[in-house]
């Protein structure tokens, strides 16, 4: 658990990087694959990837939350 703020604002700005690393990963996945999937494929990758994006800006929100009590 991070012990000071400056290490809560490294780790969100860490899970924020890496779900938006999955998230290019999972755009370019479908870009070369989705062709192949069935009408549920389709469904579950659209459901993760609205959780997903969901939770980049749930991240974005405690980010901007952690920098405002920095200043």
């Amino acid at each position: 658990m991070p012990r000071n703020l400056q290490e809560q604002l490294e780790e969100v700005e860490r899970d924020i990087q890496l779900y938006r690393e999955f998230d290019n990963a999972e755009k370019a996945r479908f870009d070369r694959e989705s062709y192949l999937w069935t009408a549920e494929e389709r469904i579950e990758w659209q459901e993760t990837q609205a959780d997903n994006a969901q939770r980049i800006r749930e991240l974005e929100e405690r980010l901007d939350a952690l920098r405002s009590r920095l200043c």
